[in-house]
C-alpha cells in the first residue's frame, strides 16, 4: 500500500496528518516511486515483489488495470523512469535489465 500526503503548512506535527489517497494495489510497500513529466501519472513498484508495478493516474486516483499485464515479464523491479518527453518509461530489474 502507498499513502499519498499533502504537506501541511502549519505545525501541525507529523501523527496529525491524514492521507490525501491510499493506493492499495501493491501487495508490499513502494521502494521506487516516479512522476511523468506532466505529472499526470504516478509509476509504483516494489523491490519486494515480482511484477510489482503500477501506474496511477493521479488526478483521478485511478490504477491504470491495463497494464502491466501478468504476462509483463518485469522481475522484481529496482528502478523505473520516464523519458524526458514522456514517451516511455524505463525499467531496471533485478537480472542487471532495462525493460
Amino acid at each position: 500500500a502507498a499513502e499519498a500526503f499533502l504537506r501541511p503548512s502549519g505545525g501541525l506535527g507529523p501523527n496529525k496528518r491524514s492521507p490525501i489517497k491510499t493506493i492499495m494495489n501493491l501487495r508490499t510497500s513502494a521502494s521506487t516511486l516516479a512522476f511523468h513529466p506532466t505529472n499526470q501519472v504516478l509509476a509504483l513498484a516494489s523491490r519486494r515483489d515480482k511484477d510489482s508495478l503500477k501506474l496511477l493516474h493521479v488526478p483521478t486516483g485511478t490504477v491504470y488495470a491495463n497494464w502491466p499485464t501478468v504476462k509483463t515479464p518485469l522481475g522484481y523491479v529496482w528502478s523505473l523512469d520516464f523519458s524526458p518527453d514522456g514517451a516511455y518509461v524505463a525499467i531496471g530489474n533485478d537480472k542487471g535489465k532495462c525493460l
